[in-house]
C-alpha cells in the first residue's frame, strides 16, 4: 500500500499523481482540491470526507472506493470507473461524469445538482452485483444523456429541471410523479 505521508508530500509539491497506483490508500478527510489523479488507480481507497473539489479524475479507477461525504464539486470524472463505489452524501455539484462506469455505485443523498452524466453506465445487472442507487439524491438541473437506468433506484430523487436526453428510463425504480418537473426527451418509463 502506498505511504500516505509520501503521497501527501508529492501532492503538495507537484499537485499530480497521474497514473499512480494508490489502491487501498487511506486519504480520509484530506485536502486533494485540484489534484490531477487522471488514470490513477484508487480501487478500495478511503476518501471519506476528503476534499476533491475540482480534482481531475479522468479515466481514474475508483472501484469499491469509499467517497461518502467527500466534496467532489466540479470534479472531472470523465470515463472514471466507480463500479461499486460508495458516494453516499457526496457533493458532486457541477461534476462531469460523462462516460463514467457507475454500476452499483451508491449515490444515496448525494448532491448532483448541475452535474453532467452523459452516457454513463448505471444499469443493473452490472459486475458489482448491486443496483446503482440515486435514492433521495439531488439531480436538480443535471444533464443526463443516453444513459440506461434499467434497475437503477431513483426513488425520492429531486429531478426538478433535470434534463434527460435520450435516456432509457424503462425499468428504473422510480415514482412517475418525480418526472413532473423534469425535462424529458427520453423513452417512457
Amino acid at each position: 500500500m502506498p505511504d500516505k505521508n509520501e503521497i501527501l508530500a508529492r501532492i503538495e509539491k507537484t499537485g499530480s499523481l497521474v497514473g499512480e497506483d494508490l489502491s487501498g490508500i487511506d486519504l480520509e478527510g484530506d485536502n486533494l482540491e485540484g489534484v490531477d489523479l487522471s488514470r490513477a488507480v484508487l480501487d478500495n481507497a478511503r476518501l471519506k470526507g476528503a476534499n476533491l473539489a475540482e480534482a481531475r479524475l479522468h479515466e481514474a479507477s475508483l472501484k469499491g472506493a469509499d467517497l461518502s461525504g467527500a466534496n467532489l464539486q466540479k470534479a472531472y470524472l470523465v470515463a472514471a470507473d466507480l463500479l461499486g463505489a460508495n458516494a453516499e452524501r457526496t457533493n458532486l455539484e457541477g461534476a462531469f461524469l460523462s462516460g463514467a462506469v457507475l454500476g452499483g455505485t451508491n449515490f444515496s443523498n448525494a448532491n448532483l445538482k448541475r452535474a453532467r452524466l452523459g452516457v454513463v453506465q448505471a444499469a443493473f445487472p452490472n459486475p458489482s452485483g448491486r443496483p446503482t442507487s440515486f435514492r433521495n439524491a439531488n439531480l436538480e438541473e443535471a444533464i443526463v444523456g443516453a444513459t440506461d437506468f434499467r434497475g437503477t433506484d431513483l426513488r425520492g430523487a429531486n429531478l426538478k429541471r433535470t434534463f434527460f436526453y435520450e435516456a432509457k428510463l424503462r425499468g428504473a425504480i422510480v415514482d412517475k410523479a418525480q418526472f413532473e418537473d423534469a425535462i424529458t426527451m427520453a423513452e417512457s418509463y
